[in-house]
């Protein structure tokens, strides 16, 4: 696909050399003046955008929707035009994700650089460096310091050897820049010192008095270049270029060579680890040539042919098989023709014993000349369930028995099914019953005090706390009932958002705390402190937390511990509430979570209905997740509840 490049331009030289090479690049260039701004919507659309220098920073409002581009080029005026470097440097700042390019680089590394754009954008932007500036000369320190910062570059000055040292123990340095006196031994050594630091440092030199000896000895420390005055700004920025460039080439070229010894080591690792499956692998492998002759064989081989590595590479495959065997494969060779790989069945005599092979066969290239590899399976086994088969024939009515008994137990459990689902009917209707007779009981006791003119406080408020009892229970019960029926017809309310699961827990935690302390129940929770972020309905979720830890509550004996773990496992995050009760048979694990089924273990003794397993399930099914119950090791039982974590 075609790179669309966008230049913004105000009659820039540099503006129309990066035209010519973002069009030799395959790039469809669109080349405009800032005054047209105003007509471009989209300025994100473009693949890469260049601003050229000398626009004015009335602009800079329009190019705002720039600011997280990752492939934005600003091309940088010359050193010396103090009036466009001002407002080149408001540029830089209003757009920090740019790519400085300078009217220095030559057309070479601007295309590397432009090539890098197009491939990875931004995060291969050039690296500048550190520099550090020293000279004695406080107005010389102040233009050299004005010119490189103009350039982009972050400079530290220092008028002492000892102050750039100062600097250079609170900030990496890159580069130094010294003034460099004939006899004067400061530059050196502070030099010296930076590369104690960091080794990488590079130095260039500048001096007015060229001393033949004294630029050999600078030349022995290790400095790069030396400046002769007078130069000026473009001359100090080019040779600080080349001499950074040298670094950066230095740099990759050794994280080249790291990786180049890491591809190494893992090939080696590589091989050594195909020469240990080869070597121990069970199954057999041979290498032999076209005539026939083994050229090795391993563990297995010489286990499966009874003799050593040296009496292997002596034989000949063809001598090892029988004629039919050997007749069968030469004629599978020969008509090869291109497919480079064929099966062939082989059999093996050794001792008078029979051993059945299938050997895969394929065509290799072995130091340049044609061979085969060819892996061996022992299929006696196989042969011996084909044989089994065969005698399967024989019982086939005894086949069409055991069907016939699948269909007659299939029978069995649908009606078992129905039973259960009048069982379901049968319990429902016991529980509608029985809190609707509370409620009508207690409202009688509580009118014939009122008629006898009897008028108990204490009684009456018995009688209104057994009513509101048992009607928040048909009202539980109706509810469930409801919020089944709406999730049998697709009608359920479901408004999920990012929460943070284990806040959802710990309120579910507090909801039934009360019926806990009842029973002295302790909650014991296990949750990570970070937040794990699901995409949820907090209502239903709260349900479901709630519910099962209810039911914890309910089944577990006085005094007794209720475990709650949340954990997240790579792409989901697991929900585990443990408790210490009857548990549930092992055939019924399944059967809870259906909307008629109540586990025999908890049908009878603690009340409900079994609907709450069976919305809990439709709940979490309704969030791409997973419910399903364990029985624990000691005594008890497990529910899991596996949620996909959000990665929005």
């Amino acid at each position: 696909m075609t790179n669309k490049v966008l230049i913004i331009d105000s009659n820039s030289v540099l503006a129309m050399r990066i035209k010519v090479l973002f069009e030799l690049l395959g790039g469809e260039v669109e080349h405009i003046h800032y005054r047209m701004l105003e007509q471009l919507d989209d300025l994100t659309k473009y693949n890469a955008v260049a601003i050229a220098n000398g626009i004015p920073d009335s602009v800079l409002n329009k190019l705002a929707q720039l600011r997280n581009h990752d492939k934005l080029i600003l091309l940088a005026p010359k050193p010396d035009n103090v009036q466009q470097l001002a407002s080149f440097s408001k540029f830089n700042k209003a757009l920090p994700n740019g790519i400085v390019v300078y009217p220095f680089f030559s057309n070479k590394e601007i295309t590397n650089l432009l090539e890098r754009v197009f491939e990875i954008g931004a995060d291969n932007r050039l690296v500048l460096p550190t520099v550090l500036l020293v000279d004695h000369s406080t107005p010389r320190l102040a233009d050299l310091a004005s010119s490189l910062s103009g350039a982009q570059l972050q400079v530290f000055t220092a008028e002492s050897s000892f102050a750039g040292l100062a600097h250079a123990q609170k900030q990496s340095i890159d580069l130094l820049i010294a003034a460099f006196e004939p006899h004067d031994k400061s530059a050196l050594e502070l030099f010296a010192q930076l590369k104690s630091i960091s080794a990488g440092t590079r130095c260039l030199l500048y001096t007015e008095k060229a001393d033949q000896i004294d630029m050999l000895e600078a030349i022995r420390e290790g400095v790069e270049d030396v400046l002769i005055s007078p130069f000026d700004d473009g001359d100090l920025l080019k040779a600080l270029h080349k001499l950074w460039q040298t670094e950066v080439l230095k740099r990759h070229n050794q994280e080249l060579v790291e990786r180049l010894q890491d591809t190494v080591d893992a090939l080696i690792e590589r091989d050594s680890l195909l020469r240990v499956i080869y070597k121990h692998t069970p199954d057999s492998i041979m290498l032999f040539t076209r005539n026939g002759n083994i050229i090795e064989g391993n563990d297995a081989c010489v286990e499966l042919f009874q003799c050593s590595q040296e009496q292997i590479r002596t034989r000949s495959i063809f001598e090892i098989f029988d004629e039919e065997s050997v007749s069968s494969l030469k004629q599978h060779i020969q008509e090869l023709r291109g497919k480079r790989s064929f099966d062939c069945e082989l059999m093996l005599t050794h001792e008078n014993k029979e051993i059945p092979l299938m050997g895969t066969f394929h065509e290799i290239d072995h130091h340049g000349e044609l061979a085969f590899s060819v892996i061996l399976k022992n299929v006696a086994h196989l042969k011996k369930r084909q044989q089994v088969l065969e005698e399967a024939k024989e019982v086939l009515e005894a086949e069409v028995q055991a069907r016939t008994a699948q269909l007659q137990k299939a029978k069995e459990t649908a009606e078992a099914a129905n039973l259960s689902k009048s069982e379901f009917l049968a319990n429902m209707s016991h529980e509608l019953r029985t809190p609707m007779h509370s409620i009508l009981s207690f409202a009688r006791f509580g009118i014939d005090k009122l008629a006898a003119d009897q008028v108990p406080v204490d009684k009456l408020a018995k009688y209104l706390s057994r009513i509101e009892t048992s009607g928040e229970r048909l009202l539980l019960l109706l509810n469930n009932l409801l919020d089944l029926s709406k999730l049998d017809a697709g009608r359920f309310p479901f408004n999920p958002c990012v929460l943070d699961l284990c806040a959802i827990v710990k309120t579910g935690i507090d909801d039934v705390s009360g019926s806990a302390m009842a029973k002295q129940i302790h909650f014991k929770l296990s949750a990570p402190n970070q937040a794990l972020l699901v995409y949820c309905d907090p209502d239903l979720m709260n349900q479901v937390i709630r519910n099962l830890l209810g039911n914890a509550v309910k089944f577990s004996p006085e005094k007794a511990s209720v475990f709650i773990s949340v954990k997240a496992l790579d792409d989901l995050v697991k929900i585990e509430v443990r408790d210490q009760g009857v548990g549930i048979p092992k055939d019924e694990l399944d059967k809870i979570f259906s909307k008629f089924v109540q586990s025999s273990t908890t049908n009878s003794g603690a009340g409900g209905t079994g609907l709450g397993l069976a919305i809990c399930k439709e709940f979490v099914l309704l969030h791409k997740g997973r419910i399903y119950a364990t029985n624990n090791d000691d005594a008890g039982a497990t529910m899991h509840i596996e949620l996909p974590v959000d990665k929005q």
